[in-house]
C-alpha cells in the first residue's frame, strides 16, 4: 500500500471529524476522486455527544445521538477525465431537552433537522501535477420540526422540505514522487425559504441556509511510509442564520468559524496502515442567550486503522473532542455547560474496480 492509500485513509475517516460550527455536521469529501480507475465506497458513521448544563440539562444531554450513511462513487472517462457523484448529510441539529433533568423541561425547545447533501464532481488533468475541479451540490433539508415557542404559549412549528443547488470548483497541485498534493476547494451557499404551519398562528416562511466554505487540504510524504497532512476550512456562518416561523428574531447566534486539523498517517505492512489526526474549532463568545447555543468550538483527536485487500479497503476510526464551554442565560436563569464531550466511531468500505 503506497502512500496515496494512506493520504485517502486520512481524508476519508468521518469518524475523525467532531461537531463544527453552525449545524454541519459532515463536510465534503473529495478523496475519492483522487482514487485510480473506478472506484466506489459507502461509509457509516455514529456521533454521541454528551453535553449536559446546570439548570437547562443537569443529568442528561441536551443534543441526541446522530448516525450518517455516506456514498461515493468515481468513474474515469478518459486518463485526463474523471466524474464522481457523492451523498451525505451535511447538516443537522438534533436538540431535545425533555430527557436532560431540568425542571424546565417543558419550556425548553425540541428540534429535528436534518439537511442531505448530494453532490456531483468532474476532475480534469491539465498536466501530471495541475488538476481542476467543478460541478454543484444539491443541499436538501428534509421535513422538520421545531419546538421553540412555547414560552409564546405556541406549539410546535412543522417545517416542510426543500432542495437547492450551489456551486462547487477547486484545483488541487501533486507531486507523486513524494506523495505531495495541495487541494483548494470553493463551496457556494444555499439559501431556502421553507413553508411553515403552526397551529398557533397559521402558515409562514421559515428562512434558512448551507453558508459558503473554503477548503485547503495539504499531504506530503516526510519520510519512508510516514506521510504528514492538514487542512484548513472556512464558513461564512455569521450571514447565514435560521429563522423559524413565526419568530421574528433570527433563532440562531452562529458566528464565522475557521477549522483546522493535522494528522499522520503510517504503513505498518502492505495490508495495514494507521493514522493519528489532531483537529480544532476556536472557541468564539462563552456567553449564549439561548438554549440553541451549547456549544463553542472543539479539540479533538481520532485514530483509525485501515486494512487493504486485493481491490477492497476498509477503515475504521474513533474520535474524542472535547467541546468548549457555555454560560447560557436566559429568563429560566444562568446554566453553566462545562466539560463535555462528543464521541465517534465511522467505518468505510472502498473498492477499486
Amino acid at each position: 500500500m503506497k502512500l496515496r492509500a494512506i493520504a485517502t485513509m486520512i481524508l476519508s475517516t468521518t469518524a475523525l471529524s467532531a461537531t463544527a460550527g453552525g449545524f454541519e455536521t459532515n463536510s465534503l469529501s473529495t478523496s475519492f476522486m483522487y482514487e485510480k480507475g473506478n472506484y466506489a465506497e459507502l461509509g457509516m458513521s455514529s456521533r454521541s455527544p454528551d453535553v449536559k448544563g446546570t439548570v437547562y440539562a443537569p443529568t442528561g444531554s441536551a443534543l441526541a445521538k446522530q448516525d450518517y450513511v455516506s456514498l461515493a462513487i468515481k468513474s474515469d472517462i478518459s486518463s485526463d477525465l474523471s466524474v464522481g457523484l457523492t451523498s451525505y448529510n451535511q447538516g443537522a441539529i438534533q436538540l431535545d431537552y425533555s430527557s436532560a433533568g431540568s425542571p424546565y423541561a417543558v419550556a425548553l425547545p425540541v428540534v429535528d433537522l436534518d439537511i442531505n447533501a448530494l453532490a456531483v464532481l468532474v476532475k480534469y488533468a491539465l498536466s501530471n501535477n495541475v488538476s481542476i475541479l467543478g460541478g454543484a451540490k444539491q443541499s436538501q433539508v428534509q421535513n422538520a420540526s421545531a419546538n421553540i415557542f412555547q414560552s409564546a404559549g405556541l406549539p410546535a412549528s412543522s417545517v416542510s422540505g426543500a432542495t437547492e443547488t450551489s456551486l462547487l470548483v477547486g484545483a488541487s497541485y501533486a507531486i507523486p514522487k513524494i506523495a505531495l498534493r495541495a487541494e483548494l476547494i470553493y463551496e457556494g451557499d444555499a439559501n431556502f425559504s421553507l413553508d411553515t404551519s403552526n397551529a398557533g398562528v397559521g402558515t409562514g416562511k421559515t428562512s434558512a441556509s448551507v453558508p459558503d466554505y473554503m477548503t485547503l487540504k495539504f499531504q506530503s510524504g516526510i519520510a519512508e511510509d510516514t506521510l504528514l497532512l492538514g487542512s484548513i476550512r472556512k464558513a461564512d456562518w455569521s450571514n447565514h442564520q435560521i429563522t423559524v416561523f413565526p419568530g421574528t428574531p433570527t433563532t440562531s447566534s452562529f458566528t464565522d468559524t475557521t477549522t483546522y486539523s493535522l494528522g499522520i498517517g503510517r504503513k505498518i505492512n502492505d495490508a495495514v496502515s494507521l493514522i493519528a489526526n489532531y483537529s480544532t474549532e476556536p472557541a468564539g463568545s462563552s456567553a449564549s442567550t439561548t438554549p440553541l447555543t451549547i456549544t463553542n468550538g472543539y479539540d479533538a483527536i481520532g485514530l483509525a486503522v485501515r486494512y487493504s485487500s486485493g481491490n477492497s479497503t476498509v477503515t475504521a476510526g474513533y474520535s474524542y473532542a472535547k467541546v468548549g464551554n457555555i454560560t447560557l442565560t436566559s429568563g429560566l436563569g444562568v446554566g453553566e455547560f462545562t466539560n463535555n464531550t462528543v464521541t465517534g466511531f465511522g467505518i468505510k468500505i472502498g473498492y477499486n474496480f
